[in-house]
């Protein structure tokens, strides 16, 4: 039974990863996505350096895990975010439990039933369903594929980078995250300078207060206080009733989208919608039944 204490932890951390994805989507319509997560996990960084442990023998799973979790994933689901609605990449986002559950299985040693099977094939459906689906704009049926496709690559690097971190056992989870901002920010600026341009010049025009605050919250809510207290509740909580809250992240997440972004949300969206957060929650449930060595169990998704 959860503690007052405990229950208002957990809904502030669901608040604050459902409404990151509306920040998310209001930076990067101004400045270009990776120049916007350099700028954010450069921040982050900053904040989480007192915090950086050499490990001589364990420093390649971080640094690896760093590389999926602080950069690849950031660069895919922020680029994803330019072109999909806020609330068609929070769902998009949840195949991150699907892809940890088929990564355990070949690196892990987890093994996957009928059941497990149903579930994934179902969550990948109900995105796929989102993905192909057609909104207002005429011609953007492509672009919403492309960012849902980049925000599931996001999900499946994030993932990748959870397979990594399960073998890091000798870092707390503070440590970690710091070294993944370090290598995250090395990994975006590089990504940055390379695939995008007129980073300065849409800064210069941007508004500014709302570039500040969106860095602002992405970097210390979002990515600080938001993984400090989902490593806080796995300690003191059954990871089955931690795990399952990323579902309640996704439905906060397009209750903002919808009611502040003006997200459109037809029957399309629904069908996928709930396929996708039944296939999800069927998977974690199962999962942690099991009680297997799944990363979808211990790691947030994002």
């Amino acid at each position: 039974m959860l503690s007052i204490r405990e229950l208002t932890v957990l809904l502030t951390m669901c608040v604050a990863w459902g409404f990151h994805f509306v920040v998310i989507k209001t930076a990067v319509t101004e400045i270009p996505p990776m120049y916007y997560a350099a700028i954010r996990m450069t921040l982050v960084a900053v904040l989480m350096t007192p915090f950086l442990r050499w490990r001589p023998g364990h420093m390649l799973r971080v640094l690896g895990g760093g590389l999926c979790l602080g950069g690849l994933n950031y660069a895919f689901m922020f680029t994803g975010l330019k072109f999909a609605t806020a609330s068609a990449a929070a769902i998009a986002m949840e195949l991150y439990v699907p892809f940890a559950t088929i990564l355990a299985m070949m690196f892990l040693g987890d093994t996957l039933g009928w059941r497990r099977i149903l579930g994934i094939t179902l969550a990948f459906a109900g995105v796929a369903i989102i993905a192909l689906g057609q909104t207002d704009d005429a011609g953007s049926e492509t672009r919403i594929g492309l960012g849902v496709g980049l925000v599931a690559a996001g999900a499946f690097m994030e993932a990748m980078g959870a397979v990594f971190v399960k073998r890091a056992t000798a870092f707390k989870a503070h440590e970690l995250l710091a070294w993944f901002s370090v290598v995250g920010t090395i990994g975006l600026w590089i990504g940055t300078f390379i695939f995008e341009d007129g980073q300065r010049a849409a800064l210069a025009a941007a508004d500014k207060t709302m570039i500040i605050g969106a860095i602002l919250y992405s970097a210390v809510i979002a990515s600080i206080f938001a993984h400090s207290a989902y490593y806080w509740l796995l300690q003191r909580l059954p990871v089955s009733i931690v795990a399952p809250s990323v579902l309640l992240t996704t439905v906060i997440a397009v209750f903002f989208s919808v009611m502040l972004l003006g997200d459109p949300f037809g029957l399309r969206m629904i069908i996928g919608g709930l396929m996708t957060l039944a296939g999800v929650g069927f998977v974690l449930l199962r999962t942690a039944k099991k009680q297997v060595n799944n990363p979808a169990l211990t790691e947030p998704p994002g």
